[in-house]
């Protein structure tokens, strides 16, 4: 598909003067909402306190969403900004230079743009002060058909139970079969090393086989205790003295994602474009899928026949 041409002079020459920023996106995809809310924010204050400004564009919906575990109460989406033209509106500072973009209905708001409403979207990104070194992708559980799946570094939350293997593999089936060629690492969530481990070995080998993905381990995360309220108790298992173990194997994966090799840095607007291109390919195809199909063009009758009378097929012969 062919890029828009600038949207107008001034835009041609604010692109041509003034560099935009680079960042790297990463998405989260998994079959557990909680958990994959607790490693997006988990990540995105790792990053911060490494010193780099993290967005969270949140694709989940509460409570398990990464707004409600930080207790942050959005007022616009992504949907809501698309109508005004105004993506800035809607991002919310999460504290520690962490910043959060809702976005339950992403993949719908920007399905319905073209390409110079999408793009004219991006270029006010342009006005917010603190543009991003990491865009972290919280997807949808459940489901690779998110904007998480543009991503070219994508984490894989994996429960840790075996039970949970089938649905940690369709989330990851989904995603290649939408945007394929991307890298995987795969975080094991709520297990020992050793039981993380081994279900990562599982998971890679089936991938592998069948899907021919290559994935790399980046870690294990240990149960968490849970408290009286889900919600706070989910809360607690970030920047909390109680987490302050959890804490530490978030910098180190973290710092491990730093240093890959893999995942370009693009400029916003560039990144925008992907995202819009990938909700409309997404969206036809859907309705390619849903379609109701033609009924079938009933057969002629015999030369000479009457109208069927009675079950289909059975004809009255005209007499001579």
């Amino acid at each position: 598909m062919r890029l828009a041409d600038p949207l107008d002079q001034a835009t041609g020459l604010r692109r041509l003067f003034a560099a935009e920023a680079v960042f790297r996106a990463v998405g989260i995809l998994g079959p557990d909402a909680r958990r994959n809310a607790r490693v997006s924010a988990g990540l995105g204050l790792a990053f911060a306190r490494r010193g780099s400004q993290a967005l969270i564009l949140d694709e989940a919906v509460a409570p398990h969403n990464v707004g409600s575990l930080l207790g942050i109460l959005t007022r616009h989406g992504l949907l809501d900004v698309a109508r005004a033209g105004q993506l800035a509106q809607a991002i919310q500072p999460a504290g520690q230079g962490l910043n959060l973009l809702a976005a339950q209905d992403g993949i719908a708001a920007l399905a319905r743009m073209d390409e110079r409403e999408a793009l004219q979207l991006a270029d006010g990104w342009r006005s917010h002060a603190e543009a991003p070194q990491w865009l972290l992708l919280n997807s949808a559980p459940g489901s690779g058909q998110s904007l998480s799946a543009t991503a070219d570094l994508r984490v894989l939350v994996l429960p840790g139970a075996k039970t949970r293997l089938a649905e940690a593999y369709t989330v990851m089936k989904s995603a290649h079969t939408a945007w394929p060629g991307n890298r995987w690492l795969v975080l094991v969530e709520g297990a020992d090393a050793a039981v993380g481990e081994q279900l990562f070995t599982a998971l890679r080998e089936t991938a592998q086989r069948f899907l021919g993905i290559q994935c790399d381990f980046l870690g294990t995360l240990p149960h968490q205790r849970e408290g009286a309220h889900p919600i706070l108790a989910a809360a607690n298992v970030i920047g909390s003295p109680r987490a302050a173990g959890r804490d530490t194997e978030m910098g180190i994966m973290a710092e491990r994602l730093a240093n890959l090799p893999v995942g370009e840095a693009l400029e916003f607007e560039q990144y925008w474009q992907r995202m819009w291109l990938f909700c409309r390919m997404t969206t036809e195809a859907h309705m390619r899928r849903t379609a109701p199909r033609a009924a079938p063009r009933a057969a002629s009758p015999p030369e000479g026949a009457n109208k069927t009378l009675g079950r289909p097929g059975v004809f009255i012969r005209s007499r001579k």
